[in-house]
């Protein structure tokens, strides 16, 4: 993706780097430690923000474009977006501060843990990247996180294999649900990921029965 934008921008196409102006958060551990996390999508209110940048945006680097239609069309999605962000707040608060714990199978939930008072125990791969490969000591230190913290869940992305995780509640020695979870790309037309309010929901709903 990197090298594509790149070849717009040599070409003279206007680009924005959206995540610069969200406020990032870094990565605390693993070979990413200290880089930003681009996973900014999974918190409905710095959307909310790159919606204000991408209508400036685009308002200001397109040519004809019709400045009225773009702040409307974009005020309707902020709409939509404080109504994700609302009801997100409202199903999260069925789960007690207690459970309120996550280990995923990387590092993609630390914006959405930010906006909504989760802790993340730890990721099955201690990187920002699926490319990693965790070592047989990453995967017993994470069981032992599990086992103390009486994590209930792992969550995953729904495109990645579920192998590892089900290895890590094997070594965890304790009941864990492997949950899938839409974080690095939507789902197919028609499923509850189709489109991001749907995959955020969708997510919201099966953290939510995870954590119960």
């Amino acid at each position: 993706m990197a090298r594509h934008v790149q070849t717009a921008a040599d070409a003279g196409v206007p680009t924005l780097t959206l995540g610069d102006h969200l406020d990032p958060i870094r990565y605390a551990q693993g070979d990413t430690a200290g880089a930003p996390d681009p996973h900014f999508w999974m918190d409905p209110q710095r959307m909310i923000t790159a919606v204000d940048v991408i209508e400036q945006a685009v308002s200001r680097a397109v040519d004809g474009v019709d400045v009225a239609v773009v702040a409307r069309n974009a005020e309707r999605y902020r709409a939509e977006l404080r109504a994700l962000d609302g009801s997100m707040s409202l199903k999260f608060n069925a789960i007690t501060e207690g459970r309120r714990k996550l280990v995923t199978n990387h590092h993609v939930l630390g914006y959405l843990a930010d906006r909504f008072g989760f802790q993340v125990i730890g990721a099955i791969v201690p990187s920002g990247t699926t490319l990693a490969a965790p070592s047989p000591s990453d995967l017993q230190s994470l069981a032992g996180a599990i086992r103390s913290a009486r994590v209930p869940a792992v969550f995953v992305d729904s495109s990645q294999p579920e192998r590892l995780a089900h290895v890590l509640a094997e070594q965890a020695g304790v009941h864990v649900r492997i949950v899938a979870l839409y974080t690095e790309s939507l789902g197919p037309p028609g499923t509850s990921g189709a489109t991001y309010l749907d995959m955020m929901r969708a997510n919201a709903d099966a953290i939510v029965n995870g954590l119960s």
